[in-house]
């Protein structure tokens, strides 16, 4: 069964709710006050969450029409995913890469040692 867009509003603020950490229920009734009047979430949050902040205000938009079904989430999340695999998969060829650089440097500091010593040792014959 698929979520009504009404109902999606409902589910904006249950994920608002999930991913914050109140320090009291009056610091929670605020901020959802907040998300409920200005249909906006705080700028720290956005700062921690920029997808979820993008979602969290699709869904509680006033407009109806204007909020995201299932299948729109679904793919926008899979696509999210998507991205971080893509960034974390960069960023570990990036380390391996700058591993390797380091261990040529390593062992080009080696063969310079080693040809300074052999250098010496024909000096010294």
């Amino acid at each position: 069964m698929a979520i009504a867009k009404s109902d999606s509003y409902s589910l904006g603020i249950v994920l608002f709710e999930l991913f914050n950490i109140f320090s009291t229920e009056m610091e929670r009734n605020h901020c959802l006050n907040d998300l409920r009047i200005h249909m906006k979430v705080q700028e720290q949050f956005s700062k921690f969450y920029p997808f979820e902040t993008n979602i969290i205000e699709q869904l509680v938009a006033i407009e109806t029409d204007k909020r995201p079904n299932v299948d729109e989430l679904l793919i926008n999340y899979g696509k999210e995913i998507q991205k971080k695999l893509n960034r974390q998969h960069h960023n570990t060829k990036q380390n391996i890469i700058e591993q390797l650089q380091e261990k040529l440097r390593d062992q080009d500091r080696r063969i310079q040692q080693l040809e300074l010593e052999l250098e010496k040792n024909k000096l010294e014959n």
